[in-house]
């Protein structure tokens, strides 16, 4: 059994549209009998909502939080010290930021950038932050107005964070260091008893190096950034030019 893990966002799908020839491709690839991972910084209840057809298991929060059914794989929250720290360091340059639980979410920032979020996220309304201490999360989203408010939000996490943008849109998600996708893909696959060499991982943005790196053969989507495609085993094409389903068929998975 092998195991191939995909970031949504660039890779497997532009928004919640996954391309005709990667949905066919995973079909291909589970009816061989081997798994399909979503492998993402996207919550739990986003992915089951718009993408538990196309996968058999889901590595969510950028690797702090891995299932398969109802089977728990991975689990890493963050902890109360790191969500005032954040909050308080994006509070001070006027950000927005969304914080993910495995079911809930909850917002908290500037207000302008609620409705920024709510639609995006599809979770309906997101409640406010009260008492950051008090909230059970595995990551966050932030919001802000333009490239350089998103240069002085990061500034302002500091070294602990890995902010990764989602294209034009004014938002990016963020990996707090200490446990990534790389992580997760190894948790996975020690879990299920599957070695390295047998896990696949597919990715387009820098968020994606860790889980590139980790497993036993990384493919770079032909539009990821420079760094994931120097690190990668083989550089597949664009995601609209049927870059998964070319990238299975290279290594013989669908």
């Amino acid at each position: 059994m092998r195991i191939a893990f995909f970031d949504i966002d660039g890779t497997l799908a532009t928004g919640t549209v996954v391309p005709q020839g990667a949905a066919e491709a995973l079909r291909r690839m589970r009816a061989n009998g081997d798994l399909v991972f979503i492998c993402t910084g996207r919550a739990r209840a986003y992915v089951e909502a718009n993408f538990g057809d196309y996968a058999d298991g889901f590595v969510c929060s950028n690797g702090r939080m891995a299932f398969m059914g109802e089977r728990t794989l991975v689990d890493a929250q963050l902890t109360a010290e790191q969500v005032t720290q954040f909050t308080s360091a994006l509070d001070a340059v006027g950000a927005g930021y969304a914080f993910f639980g495995e079911r809930d979410a909850w917002y908290g920032g500037e207000e302008k950038y609620r409705p920024v979020a709510e639609p995006v996220l599809k979770l309906g309304h997101l409640p406010r932050i009260e008492d950051p201490a008090a909230i059970h999360a595995y990551n966050f989203d932030i919001y802000f107005d333009d490239a350089e408010h998103r240069a002085r939000a990061t500034e302002a996490l500091g070294d602990a964070c890995l902010v990764n943008p989602h294209g034009p849109h004014p938002s990016a998600d963020v990996t707090v260091i200490g446990a990534d996708k790389g992580d997760a893909v190894r948790g996975v696959a020690a879990a299920l008893g599957v070695a390295t060499w047998d896990t696949y991982a597919f990715g387009d943005g820098i968020n994606d190096l860790s889980m590139i790196v980790a497993a036993g053969h990384g493919i770079a989507m032909g539009n990821a950034v420079d760094e994931l495609k120097e690190a990668a085993e083989f550089v597949t094409a664009d995601i609209d030019e049927d870059g998964v389903a070319l990238g299975l068929a290279h290594f013989g998975l669908a």
